[in-house]
């Protein structure tokens, strides 16, 4: 199995964790080291927590981490997150539960919601869908990356088919030059850290660094005509994904949201029986699994619906507000 890979303050790297490590739905990794949590300390049970003590098995509800996807679940599609979404969040950090942002954006995109919805400081986000665990302050916990050998293999089975991908580093994205497909579906504004190359796959054989994470973009009825084939091609060595209509994430089998979720929670001493998790799509499916209790939000396909424990409106709708509402018994 690929290696995990996990930043320590001194620059150092863990080896790999052997794949037994793993228990039921992606779970469970525990191999921080004291020197990724500045703020902990083991207890007489050698756990480590992130933070401060956790308060949140007493107060009154049935969990102790609420896991919140962005676009499609609090994040609408003209970018605006509602007050009622803010001000239900809000309403489970007053009752002691810990909440953490999953998406499968790059970091810099998720800090930005996240603060939209009140997260701050030493908050953790899990971003890269699953790939990367960063406080908000900057501060990484745990990165998982991709061999560059496989990388760049991907890259050229998506070149091979005129499909136009990206390479996720941190804080930068590759991109080979757009195709009609990109065009019409990726917005049309200069996004930061962006550099488009005639060849991601040889930009990536020519230099030193692992990506954090791959995506292809296609037309949404065009990518039910090969997706099942890129899942045949790399199964068994990567996480292939849909995030969005138009968007395939593919990551090592580790960058999952349940693998990244499992990895707070084992720092925080959280059973996944005391998880809440809210998610639309694919790429949302495991962790939805994970959760003691998975919540779609809509749901874009039947597999999303019937990993989760419950079905809200969607996005539109507000629909996690008022699951919330209910749940701290407001409305």
């Amino acid at each position: 199995m690929y290696a995990l890979r996990i930043t320590q303050e001194a620059g150092g790297r863990e080896p790999p964790l052997p794949a037994n490590r793993f228990q039921r739905c992606y779970n469970l990794l525990r191999c921080l080291t004291k020197a990724e949590f500045r703020d902990s300390n083991p207890t007489a049970s050698g756990r480590l927590h992130l933070g401060a003590e956790h308060r949140g098995t007493k107060n009154g509800l049935a969990f102790d981490l609420g896991a919140f996807d962005l676009d499609g679940t609090v994040l609408r599609r003209n970018l605006k997150i509602t007050q009622g979404t803010v001000a239900a969040l809000q309403g489970l950090r007053e009752r002691g539960m810990r909440l953490v942002v999953a998406t499968g954006r790059r970091f810099e995109e998720a800090r930005q919601y996240a603060g939209r919805l009140g997260f701050a400081d030493h908050d953790p986000l899990i971003c890269y869908g699953g790939s990367m665990v960063r406080r908000m302050n900057g501060e990484t916990l745990l990165h998982r990356k991709l061999p560059k050998n496989v990388g760049i293999e991907v890259l050229e089975w998506a070149a091979a088919q005129d499909l136009h991908a990206r390479v996720f580093l941190d804080g930068r994205i590759i991109t080979s030059p757009d195709t009609p497909a990109a065009l019409d579906h990726l917005r049309r504004h200069a996004e930061p850290g962006v550099c488009v190359v005639d060849s991601p796959a040889d930009w990536l054989r020519e230099g030193r660094e692992e990506p954090t994470k791959l995506v292809i973009v296609d037309r949404p009825d065009d990518i039910k005509g090969w997706l099942g084939e890129a899942r045949t091609a790399f199964a068994g060595r990567l996480f292939v994904t849909r995030s969005l209509p138009h968007y395939v994430e593919i990551g090592s089998l580790e960058g999952t949201k349940a693998s990244a979720m499992g990895f707070l929670c084992d720092g925080w001493g959280i059973e996944p029986e005391r998880v809440l998790a809210f998610g639309d799509a694919d790429n949302d499916i495991d962790m939805l699994r994970f959760a003691g209790h998975g919540v779609a939000v809509g749901g874009i396909s039947g597999e999303v619906r019937e990993a989760a424990d419950r079905v809200v409106p969607g996005v539109d709708e507000d629909g996690v507000a008022g699951y919330v509402e209910t749940l701290l018994g407001r409305s």
